[in-house]
């Protein structure tokens, strides 16, 4: 639902003028974690109500990872073309070989947080309390 109201703040201005910051939002963005309960503490009755909480929530967790591997795709195409700007460099170490290490780092952590949402997707959707 977050989603929709999202895109007309997005069409309007809203987005921007946010009282929260740039990297924050990013990290929404780019992370559900923020909207998932914590199961280990409560009682009985409520760890299993935040754990229904995150079933409900798994969504979020398939829309994070398309958003992950967009990335990780962008990333792959600016490592190979970074690596192509830093070939023939005999010297000193170019500006366009560091970028491309960057990207490789960003790709690597990618595939992290790729494997750790699937894992939790997969758990949250076949695994009932």
């Amino acid at each position: 639902m977050w989603l929709i109201a999202g895109v007309g703040a997005w069409a309007t201005g809203a987005f921007f003028a946010s009282p929260e910051s740039m990297p924050r939002r990013l990290l929404r963005f780019f992370s559900p974690l923020w909207m998932m309960q914590d199961v280990s503490r409560g009682s009985i009755e409520e760890r299993m109500a935040a754990y229904r909480h995150n079933r409900r929530m798994r969504g979020e967790l398939s829309a994070c990872m398309g958003r992950w591997a967009l990335s990780c795709s962008v990333a792959i195409v600016l490592t190979a073309y970074f690596d192509a700007l830093g070939e023939g460099g005999s010297g000193p170490l170019s500006i366009f070989v560091l970028l491309a290490a960057a990207c490789g780092t960003f790709i690597a952590c990618a595939v992290c947080m790729l494997f750790v949402m699937g894992y939790a997707y997969l758990y949250l959707t076949h695994h009932d309390w």
